[in-house]
């Protein structure tokens, strides 16, 4: 039997798991047996030091975002389940004063707590210092800035005003249309520079059919891409490969960066890194492994004896009673391994 490691981000109301899912979730291992262990413990069973209880489960948040604080720490203490907060260091709240932990304790009005939220998304160091000191949380590197970037020429969607911050982090560009390309951690490849004058195509075309209510047409994507490739009947297309050392130069400062920031703030050993997005390859993994004892990803399954260390499993939890069904395949390992080679993604 192995052990399988649970990923959250936000619980907040609104979002893909709120406070009451969360509650249930950990009721739901509770009511299964399920016993929660540190990552640490994940570390030394798979190193073969450690026999975990057949029902191991340890959980984890990726991002250090604020509400991890407010929602979920106190549904953690009351279920007595240890977890561990992989923070992006350089979004961590900086100069701003929130409450104290006893007047936070007090809150009990949404706007409340929604105005303690708006101050800053993300955690600060002082509150993470306090959720550390609280020996039920741990908090690990999920790298410096977390950022994405094109790793093909591949399009697999055009800009419909719904994408993530990454796009428009990398992008510099909001406009409607624009096509939106594979992505990857931009450490765990060379990335691609993409066509603007297609960025300009895409974009008047769809500037010119309405803007934004383009988007109600049921296949307004189909459409968009039957126009990408009549561009490229025309014109050929002009991407762009970064070179290997401008990679190289982001993942010293992703890796060791956040490490050394982390360590020196919280005053404790930073051993575990997870992967933004889940991306990684040979080149990244190697420079994870020069920093940390294991790095975590969005692979699904159980994690056993003798796996990689540097691509430990976790399993990436939805809405609703999704983990109550899933873990009758979880808990096998024979399940577990056909089910993820089904299913790439969750």
């Amino acid at each position: 039997m192995g052990a399988i490691v649970l990923c959250y981000h936000s619980i907040n109301y609104g979002q893909r798991i709120d406070p009451d899912t969360f509650e249930q979730n950990l009721f739901t291992l509770k009511k299964y047996g399920y016993v929660s262990v540190r990552l640490s413990d994940i570390y030394e069973f798979v190193k073969g030091n450690l026999k975990l209880p057949k029902k191991a489960v340890a959980i984890t948040f990726d991002d250090g975002y604020a509400d991890n604080l407010v929602y979920a720490y106190p549904i953690l203490k009351k279920y007595e389940f240890f977890a561990t907060i992989f923070v992006i260091v350089n979004k961590l709240a900086k100069n701003i004063k929130r409450m104290d932990i006893e007047e936070l304790k007090k809150l009990n009005m949404a706007n409340s707590v929604n105005e303690f939220l708006e101050k800053s998304h993300y955690l600060s160091f002082e509150e993470l210092r306090f959720l550390q000191d609280s020996k039920l949380i741990d908090i690990q590197s999920h790298s410096l800035n977390h950022k994405a970037c094109f790793c093909s020429n591949k399009v697999f969607k055009f800009n419909d005003s719904r994408l993530g911050e990454w796009f428009f982090e990398y992008t510099h560009d909001k406009r409607l249309g624009i096509p939106v390309y594979e992505k990857k951690w931009d450490c765990a490849c060379e990335c691609i520079i993409d066509d603007l004058k297609l960025r300009d195509y895409m974009h008047d075309f769809v500037a010119k059919h309405n803007g934004i209510l383009f988007f109600k047409k049921k296949n307004a994507q189909k459409i968009l891409y039957r126009q990408y490739k009549k561009y490229l009947k025309k014109n050929t297309l002009n991407m762009q490969i970064e070179p290997r050392y401008e990679r190289i130069k982001r993942l010293e400062i992703e890796v060791f960066e956040s490490k050394r920031i982390l360590e020196e703030q919280l005053n404790k050993s930073v051993d575990f890194f997870c992967y933004p997005f889940g991306s990684y390859d040979e080149v990244s993994k190697e420079y994870v492994k020069r920093a940390y004892k294991a790095a975590f990803t969005l692979k699904i399954g159980q994690n056993m004896p003798d796996d990689d260390l540097f691509e430990l499993k976790r399993i990436e939890v939805r809405g609703g009673d999704w983990l109550d069904k899933r873990l009758k395949i979880y808990k096998s390992p024979f399940l577990s391994r056909v089910y993820a080679k089904i299913y790439r993604k969750i």
